[in-house]
């Protein structure tokens, strides 16, 4: 059961904070919801989770700790291979099943493929796609703004401490 306090890494959207655990009233229905706050942005917004709602649950998953943070970069030498999907559409569908399975490994060989076919264009005098860009950019905004918070470095810092791995 998680409680106020707690961090989470909630779906696509980061590292979030349980504000506060409450009932809400939507007309007749009454429902319990987890209220989730961002933990790096400046924003004021909150997210609310219905606790019953099993799939959103679910979505909310454990910070790392700073043991499973360095056993996951350690690694990352050994990463697993992403099949690369030729199809633009289908490949953005899978890179959004990877960011949604909260996976870090996964996301970081989504990063190195893409960093991989980016090469390869830009050896035939391409850009890489937008959408693959995009992608990119999300799920290190993720992954290095909860390894920020693991180690207590500043987000600038965690390229320099991935490439140490």
């Amino acid at each position: 059961m998680l409680k106020i306090g707690d961090r989470v890494v909630y779906g696509a959207n980061g590292v979030m904070k349980i504000v506060d655990i409450r009932e809400e009233s939507v007309g007749d229905i009454s429902r319990s919801y987890y209220v989730l706050s961002s933990v790096s942005s400046r924003s004021d917004s909150l997210t609310f989770v219905p606790t019953d709602n099993e799939k959103l649950v679910a979505s909310m998953r454990p910070m790392l700790t700073r043991e499973a943070a360095e056993e996951m970069l350690s690694q990352l030498s050994d990463l697993p291979e992403i099949e690369w999907v030729q199809s633009n559409r289908a490949r953005v569908e899978h890179f959004k099943r990877i960011m949604e399975s909260g996976d870090r490994l996964q996301m970081f060989a989504m990063i190195a493929a893409i960093d991989e076919n980016g090469k390869r264009r830009e050896a035939e005098g391409k850009k890489n796609f937008l959408t693959d860009e995009t992608a990119r950019q999300k799920a290190e905004k993720l992954l290095y703004s909860e390894l920020s918070l693991v180690f207590g470095i500043p987000l600038e810092e965690v390229p320099s401490l991935i490439n140490k791995a």
